[in-house]
């Protein structure tokens, strides 16, 4: 039951977060490419990469927090799918593309790069 509690008070305020980055970014860029899923989801992947990496195994209940809860919320896979389709449908099938490949890309190298910035802070 505690677990349970720990994953939906993370999600909750990834959520919210993520919300907050989004009425943010689409005030800067409020049509065309979805520049706050993309940034969101890069973001959320540098941060699951470094919890991961630096929590590991060896504290359950702080990686429940923050990566399943926090960083669960705060991605957003289905909103990336959402928004492809919508570009797609509205005839704009390069921008689609492009969010493919970058989310793809770009939420790849953001773990990675929050696994090395763990490892560095682990070594100090």
């Amino acid at each position: 039951m505690f677990d349970l509690l720990l994953v939906g008070c993370g999600g909750f305020v990834g959520s919210v977060l993520r919300y907050a980055v989004s009425l943010g970014i689409a005030h800067m860029h409020p049509n065309g490419f979805p520049f706050a899923t993309l940034i969101v989801n890069v973001l959320g992947g540098f941060l699951i990469g470094f919890f991961s990496s630096l929590f590991g195994q060896s504290n359950k209940h702080l990686s429940l927090l923050l990566t399943t809860g926090l960083c669960g919320g705060f991605t957003t896979f289905s909103t990336f799918g959402l928004e492809t389709v919508r570009l797609f449908e509205n005839g704009s099938h390069s921008l689609a593309l492009l969010n493919v490949i970058c989310s793809l890309f770009l939420c790849i190298i953001g773990i990675l790069l929050g696994r090395i910035c763990a490892g560095i802070l682990k070594q100090s």
